[in-house]
């Protein structure tokens, strides 16, 4: 936080500011289990994460697979449909019609066990 403190300018500033906070603050959420608020931090970020985020698409895919985990973890309708939509998003990134038989049986394990404790 001290870095973005003062008359600091410039790119670094503004993602760390508006990017990196939040991210940070949400994977802190996450490992502290409270999987809504990390959902409730995360989701607004992470179209500027991958677009800002310096890094590898598989070092910014952990931030994804975080953000993904918290909305399961969550549990709530409202958070296993933005996990849906991540998951569905991956395919248009992908340029494929289909999930992999793999992607499948997680999408309806994590609805089926969620709706029988809902």
């Amino acid at each position: 936080r001290e870095y973005i403190r003062g008359d600091r300018k410039g790119w670094n500033k503004e993602v760390t500011e508006t990017v990196g906070l939040p991210l940070l603050a949400g994977i802190t959420e996450f490992f502290a289990g409270d999987y809504g608020k990390a959902v409730q931090t995360l989701t607004p970020v992470m179209p500027d994460v991958q677009r800002l985020i310096q890094g590898s698409w598989a070092q910014k895919d952990i931030f994804q697979q975080i953000h993904l985990h918290s909305c399961i973890r969550s549990g709530t309708p409202g958070d296993l449909a933005i996990a849906r939509e991540i998951l569905d998003q991956k395919l248009v990134n992908r340029k494929i019609k289909n999930h992999t038989p793999l992607n499948e049986r997680f999408i309806k394990k994590m609805l089926t066990v969620h709706e029988t404790q809902g």
